[in-house]
């Protein structure tokens, strides 16, 4: 039996957009209150259970779905997720809507320009010079999300802003 307060938020976009940043803030803000809540970042996520994938278009469909078992899993125990992964394609984001109850969605949008600034991995530039494959937005397509619950620009916004918009517009508190 599925608990209503259960949750699972998806923060998505692509690389440099705030996904991590923001989701730390969100768990920081939400773990106060509730201590069976779980962050998944998908850098991370890739290191534990996914290490063995690539980052081409198929490889990273496979890794989300490796994600909803994972939140399904900690779901059935009565254990709230927040996943901070970049989800490119429409098709994933419709298998975790029909996989996962209480899926919620969140576009994190940011400008190419503004990801390049923040850009600690050093992807986008190496991919537009074309020494690098596989980079989202710039030779794989990230899909705007057609049933996003909210879209936020967090170029001239705090994470802390951002993160209290979010609990408040999803009602997560």
């Amino acid at each position: 039996m599925m608990n209503k307060n259960v949750f699972s938020l998806w923060l998505i976009g692509p690389s440099a957009s705030g996904k991590t940043t923001v989701s730390e803030k969100i768990y920081e803000l939400l773990s106060k209150n509730s201590k069976n809540i779980v962050l998944l970042d998908g850098d991370h996520a890739r290191k534990i259970f996914v290490n063995e994938s690539g980052y081409d278009p198929i490889s990273r469909s496979k890794n989300i779905k490796k994600y909803v078992g994972v939140v399904s899993w900690l779901n059935s125990f009565g254990i709230s997720t927040i996943v901070a992964a970049i989800n490119a394609f429409e098709k994933d984001r419709d298998y975790c809507r029909g996989q996962i109850a209480n899926y919620f969605e969140v576009f994190l949008k940011c400008s190419l320009e503004e990801r390049i600034k923040r850009d600690k991995k050093k992807l986008y530039q190496p991919a537009l010079d074309g020494k690098k494959k596989f980079v989202v937005d710039v030779d794989i397509p990230f899909e705007k999300p057609n049933n996003a619950n909210l879209v936020i620009e967090t170029e001239n916004n705090s994470p802390e802003n951002i993160a209290n918009k979010i609990i408040k517009g999803l009602n997560l508190k």
